[in-house]
């Protein structure tokens, strides 16, 4: 049985069958053939599911008919499904054990009332349901005689391969440099594989075929061979065969796949071949294609293209493989591409275009596809207004000139889910950047994510996310130390597709200035893209939206926003950053039964509603860049609340023991007291958490108490599965923190101790075998610490600050820190001098590293000097350093201990300079150096770094 999702291919038919079963064979006094007409319902919505599957499949093919079909059937599953979720909210109120007598004889009379309510719509939907089947046997859409498939489409790509070379830009540095990769004979005659992995339009296919025109001469025998989205393998194979052996008569038109495979092999055994093999969507086909191709050690080639990265690393995977990441064109390359499109010349625009020029081909992105669609619809023309017209109508230019069909075929391959998924982006203002566990919990709210077993709902949402990426059509921004991406954005191309096919579908409805672009439908999912919304508008929506499931605030003044406390459907409420709203717009949410995401950005809003413990559907709950400074009593109620993001100037009611299900509390707590510390103990299935503890100054005689309470709570926690650690201010267990972490924390992932300086690490630090990140503020550092570091096997980012600079020379080990992607380290007074020397397969896999070095204006006496070693460092990409110099120009000593700073600082940058240069890999060094006034504190006052972390925040 298929899981029960929301989808944008059937509505919400999967997750209603299973409501329409409960209210059959539920409890509920539903009237005489009440029953009997919901039992008729599902038994019509379950055979319309299984055609709307089938539609889905061949959506590219569906005619005007079998869409308005589609359309109204998956409208009916919202508006069955809003009266069914409303009927049960409505029974279940005044149930508990709390409601007095009138409370109860007042529910007795509504859902008396709601009852007999319910039989009437029961009996309008069920008339619905029979038009609609009425229609599907009018136009016979499950006909087996239907064949979506006979119309034959033109590859929107071919023309790349007939444009002449010269026409070509950007294209020389990729192609020589894929040939020469080629043409190397390293490798004693293997078989070499390059895969061009790119986003549609970016001109794979062009570049590809531009190799293979320069270098097909050098080999036995050569063929180019399209794959495509839906590939018929045997004619690819029987293609390739007629290509390679340069006649026809060499396929046996009954041949089957298996005999197609065993000609090429016999064929290409003895011969150096070079094959093209474009376009591949699936593993699968490539599997297939490569079975036909002999690794005869002849240095034979071939080049692959594909969107999708998995496809590219499989293509590489089994042979000497190489991935070519192909890159949008510059700026400069994308002017002289636009140039000699529209005027014949790369130079040759008129001084009175150029602006408008610029702001066409911002709009373009590098994409040479779209460059050519645009410079299309210019030539000949000189007029500023007609360039003015097709810059304002750019998205439909890509739509009618082939972009849209292009991005297309990379929206039809994909799986329903998928689709659904992709849509939902469309929600999002051009050139957002989306962040990603945002974006997988609103999917979970919306029903988007199915059950998969031994995984949870956010597991397989995150999937979700890195399957868009691996297909290209969502871009990573900002990559973590895991490689995974923690934002992406929608290109802007494919967010036009998303929007246009969002709005066919009435699957999401944008307000952009004054235009709604929702058309006749009630509103399922609404996104406001304007800081001011006209009475028209806003009230056309107003009429629309009593079943909307999703509304995003981007930029909306408080004036522009409807109050409303009867929107019933309603799953995701996100008002934005940059929104500006007030307390009495959100003094209605307590009534939206059914919300299960709230994300609250304004700083105008100070307070929850009291009857916030009324949301009983509610999974996150974000008011981190809110005004809110209390969270009401009510909080403890909402049983499914699974992650709580506040700031930390947010007081917690002790009430937050009651949740349940809470896994994620990420923040750090302003004064958590000892009953919030207590508390903990009690919250099971928390995952994640940030505790900013009291210091013993706050504590005074409850010391004794608030540690034992803390090992206590931070115990249960550990013994549950806690994952993720942030302390904050921990300097009244300085000693034998680690000791208590490595005991009772063993499935730790992450670990911040912050606030105040470890003086003692834990040799069971090794023990933390799950742990991938790692973030302490330290006194000192000795090379002994570094040593139980580096045996924690699988630590993938360390971020090491120390209070005081080393005063011994640190060496990192061979065999130490193996997995490590990302090294920082932060060091106080280094005035002293630092010595950091990295050994041969030390930190094998690690591409950044970051160092900070603080001096401070007082004299120091050191024997070391600076000294640095990375050539060692076999994977290091990127070095990036920071050097700062703090003084107080008002104390003559200071001042005195700046100028010697100065000195040390030069010798410093210099010895980090001759370091990266004789490092083999060349990797790129990013150096700050800067001077700040800092007040002068008194002799005796350690300086042990405290509120330096903004400063190091800013290193490059």
């Amino acid at each position: 049985m298929a899981a029960a999702v929301v989808s944008a291919s059937t509505g919400v038919i999967s997750t209603l069958l299973p409501k329409l079963s409960l209210l059959i064979e539920g409890e509920y006094k539903l009237q005489k053939g009440v029953k009997r007409k919901i039992k008729f319902l599902k038994d019509e919505l379950t055979s319309m599911e299984t055609l709307l599957v089938k539609l889905s499949d061949k959506e590219e093919t569906l005619d005007v008919q079998a869409k308005d079909w589609r359309n109204k059937v998956r409208e009916l599953s919202y508006d069955i499904e809003d009266c069914i979720d409303l009927f049960t909210h409505k029974m279940s109120k005044g149930t508990g054990a709390e409601a007095n007598l009138v409370k109860k004889t007042t529910s007795k009379i509504k859902k008396i009332w709601s009852r007999h309510k319910i039989a009437n719509l029961i009996e309008e939907l069920k008339v619905r349901v029979q038009e609609e089947s009425v229609r599907r046997m009018r136009y016979k859409f499950d006909d087996p005689a239907t064949n979506y498939n006979q119309v034959v489409r033109i590859d929107p790509r071919l023309p790349a391969l007939f444009v002449e070379a010269e026409r070509h830009v950007g294209i020389d540095g990729p192609r020589e440099e894929i040939i020469d990769w080629l043409t190397k004979d390293d490798y004693a005659q293997q078989l070499k594989v390059v895969s061009i992995l790119g986003f549609g339009g970016l001109g794979k296919t062009t570049l590809a075929n531009q190799i293979y025109q320069k270098i097909k001469g050098q080999f036995d025998c050569s063929c180019f061979v399209p794959v495509s989205r839906n590939p018929n393998i045997a004619k690819i194979l029987a293609d390739m065969l007629k290509e390679l052996k340069n006649h026809q008569s060499c396929v046996d038109p009954s041949d089957d796949v298996r005999q197609l495979i065993d000609k090429l092999r016999a064929f290409l055994t003895n011969k150096r071949y070079f094959i093209i093999v474009d376009d591949i969507w699936t593993t699968q086909a490539w599997e297939i294609v490569k079975s036909a191709l002999p690794e005869n050690n002849l240095n034979s080639r071939i080049i692959t293209t594909t969107r999708i990265a998995s496809v590219a690393e499989s293509c590489c995977s089994c042979l000497v493989g190489y991935v070519y990441k192909i890159q949008p064109l510059s700026d400069q390359q994308s002017q002289q591409l636009f140039f000699k499109r529209v005027f014949g010349d790369a130079c040759a625009c008129p001084p009175h275009l150029e602006e408008m020029s610029h702001g066409i081909l911002e709009k373009c992105h590098g994409l040479p596809l779209a460059i050519i669609t645009i410079a299309s619809l210019l030539i000949g023309k000189s007029n500023k207004d007609q360039w003015k017209q097709v810059y304002n109508s750019i998205s439909s230019a890509f739509s009618d000139k082939g972009m849209r069909d292009i991005l297309l075929l990379s929206y039809y391959d994909l799986p329903h889910h998928l689709k659904t998924c992709l849509l939902y982006l469309s929600m999002y203002p051009e050139d957002y950047e989306i962040e990603r566990e945002e974006l997988i919990w609103k999917w979970i709210a919306e029903g988007f994510v199915a059950e998969v077993k031994g995984q949870t709902l956010d597991q397989v949402a995150e999937n979700y996310f890195n399957e868009l990426i691996n297909r290209s059509l969502i871009q990573p921004v900002h990559i973590k130390y895991d490689g995974r991406a923690h934002d992406v954005r929608v290109h802007d191309m494919v967010l036009e597709l998303i929007v246009f096919l969002s709005t066919e579908g009435n699957f999401a409805s944008m307000v952009e200035k004054q235009s709604y672009n929702g058309g006749g439908h009630m509103i399922r999912r609404l996104s406001i893209q304007s800081e001011h919304v006209g009475d028209e508008v806003m009230q056309e929506i107003m009429d629309k939206w009593s079943q909307v499931r999703s509304i995003s605030f981007y930029g909306l003044q408080e004036q522009g926003i409807p109050h409303s406390k009867e929107l019933y459907s309603l799953r995701v409420l996100d008002f934005d950053n940059s929104s500006h709203i007030g307390n009495q717009y959100v003094k209605y949410i307590g009534s939206f039964f059914r919300l299960t995401f709230l994300h609250i950005g304004c700083r105008e809003v100070t307070e929850l509603p009291k009857g916030i413990g009324d949301l009983r559907y509610l999974q996150t709950l974000d008011i981190l860049r809110s005004g809110i400074r209390k969270l009401p009593p009510s909080i403890g109620r909402l049983q499914k609340l699974v992650r709580l993001v506040v700031s930390n100037c947010v007081e917690l009611p002790d009430e937050i023991g009651d949740l349940q299900a809470l896994q994620e509390l990420p923040m750090t707590y302003y004064n958590c007291s000892i009953k919030f510390v207590e508390t903990l103990r009690r919250l099971t299935k928390l995952k994640t958490l940030g505790i900013d503890l009291l210091g013993r100054g706050q504590l005074a005689c409850d010391m004794g108490r608030y540690e034992e309470a803390f090992k206590s709570s931070l115990a249960a926690m550990g013994k549950h599965g806690l994952q993720s650690l942030c302390i904050t201010k921990s300097n009244f267990l300085e000693e034998e923190l680690m000791d208590i972490l490595c005991c009772t924390a063993p499935c730790l992932r992450e670990l911040v101790v912050q606030g105040a300086c470890i003086t003692r690490l834990s040799k069971q630090m090794v023990s933390l075998v799950n742990l991938t990140y790692l973030k302490l503020y330290m006194k000192r550092i000795k090379q002994d610490d570094l040593c139980i570091i580096g045996g924690i096997p699988a630590l993938l980012f360390t971020n090491l600050s120390v209070a005081h600079a080393p005063d011994e020379h640190l060496t990192i080990r061979s065999n130490q820190f193996r997995c490590l992607k990302e090294f920082r380290f932060s060091s106080y007074n280094a005035q002293g001098g630092m010595e950091m020397l990295f050994l041969q397969e030390a930190m094998p896999e690690l591409r950044r590293l970051y160092l900070n070095l603080i001096f401070e204006a007082k004299e120091t006496v050191s024997k070391m000097g600076f000294e640095f070693s990375f050539e060692h460092l076999a994977s290091l990409e990127h070095i990036s350093v920071a050097i700062w110099s703090f003084y107080d120009t008002s104390r003559v000593e200071s001042a005195e201990a700046a100028i010697r700073n100065a000195t040390r600082m030069e010798t410093a940058e210099a010895a980090i300079r001759n370091a990266v240069s004789i490092h083999p890999g060349r990797p790129t060094l990013v150096l700050k150096a800067e001077r700040s006034h800092l007040k002068s504190k008194d002799e005796g006052e350690d300086r042990s770094g405290h509120g330096m972390d903004e400063v190091l925040e800013e290193q490059p």
